[in-house]
This record gives structure tokens, C-alpha cells and sequence, in this order.
């Protein structure tokens, strides 16, 4: 017996495989799973920066959120006194630092 409206073709197919439902299900499933892990690896990422940031000395080269290069000559309460050129300091939040360069590498943040 062949299906008779575009309606009942549909049926026949889908009482072949998954149901609409268990679709949807797998769906949300499957999104939970990639915003939990997702939502890890930035945690991960964000507790090694704030690490990294409580760990900063005199001396540290950093980069700083506008791609400036700096060496830090200074901690006033919360504030970074950043150096970028020979007569030029700049004061900045810890926050405003991306990554610390350790010789001539990145220690976080590349951009690859």
C-alpha cells in the first residue's frame, strides 16, 4: 500500500528512524554538553591568567590588551605602572594585561 498525501509519506519515514522528539532531545543534549565544556575551559583559562597576573614582578615583560609591549616598574594598590618606552610609563589595571612574555614567547594568550 503506497502513502497517499505528502503527509503520510513523511509518517512512514519518520516511524523508520528517530522520532521528532528523541531528535530534539539528542539536540539539547548534545548542546548542554558543548556549553558545559565550554564553559570549563574558560574557567581554566581564566584561573591561570588571574595566576599569572598575581605573580607579576618588577622587571616582567608584559603585553598589554592594545598589542603594547611593556616592561612593569611598579605596583600602586591595584594599579600597574607599565613601562613602554625610555621615558615613557603608563599605569594600567591588571586586567588590561593579556599575557607575560617570559624571554621572547607568549606564556598565554597566542595568537597562532
Amino acid at each position: 500500500m503506497e502513502p497517499t498525501t505528502a503527509a503520510d509519506a513523511a509518517n512512514a519515514a519518520a516511524s523508520g528512524g528517530i522520532s521528532s522528539s528523541g531528535f530534539l532531545l539528542a539536540i539539547m543534549v548534545f548542546f548542554i554538553i558543548m556549553i558545559t565544556l565550554s564553559s570549563r575551559s574558560q574557567k581554566k583559562r581564566e584561573a591561570e591568567h588571574n595566576k599569572q597576573i598575581s605573580a607579576l614582578q618588577k622587571g616582567d615583560r608584559v603585553v598589554l590588551l592594545g598589542g603594547i609591549i611593556g616592561t612593569i616598574v611598579g605596583f600602586n594598590q591595584e594599579i600597574l605602572e607599565v613601562k613602554v618606552s625610555e621615558n615613557t610609563k603608563i599605569s594600567v589595571l591588571p586586567s588590561g594585561i593579556v599575557s607575560v612574555l617570559k624571554g621572547n614567547t607568549l606564556q598565554q594568550g597566542d595568537k597562532k
